[in-house]
């Protein structure tokens, strides 16, 4: 199977002892999480990632969560702080997008589509800003559209 990120092209930026940054991406299993993952890694962070989908990336550590469950994001910001004691990263990538208009997209749709565009950004930052705050350190970007 091709890889779907083959051949592209990420900018890279140059950053200060990135070696040593403990990053976390959520929705880094496809589309811009992924992208941000590799970027990441290929950059000298750490990276984890989190999402329901576990799709192998070499070098990138795979925690299975929905984040839409806090008790979820919960356990698998426990487990990073477990393993490497501090998170200075966070990029919020998951998501997901209702096509055509508005007067066809079914409510239940579009409020699964909060439910994680939104509250999921919520939970997984909830989660991970006791630690940068103990730590007076980190960056969280939240990615949306």
């Amino acid at each position: 199977m091709r890889n779907m990120y083959e051949g592209m092209s990420i900018r890279k930026v140059k950053v200060k002892n990135m070696n040593t940054k403990i990053a976390l991406v959520t929705g880094g299993s496809s589309g811009i999480g992924r992208c941000t993952a590799i970027s990441l890694k290929n950059m000298g962070c750490k990276v984890y990632e989190i999402s329901r989908r576990d799709i192998p990336c070499e070098g990138i550590t795979h925690l299975t969560a929905d984040v839409t469950d806090e008790n979820a994001v919960k356990s698998a910001v426990k487990s990073i702080i477990e393993a490497d004691d501090r998170i200075d990263i966070l990029i919020n990538c998951a998501g997901f997008r209702i096509s055509g208009a508005v007067e066809f997209t079914e409510e239940a749709e579009a409020r699964k589509q909060f439910d994680v565009n939104f509250f999921g950004t919520v939970n997984v930052t909830k989660a991970v800003l006791p630690f940068m705050r103990k730590n007076k350190v980190g960056r969280i970007v939240n990615v949306s559209s």
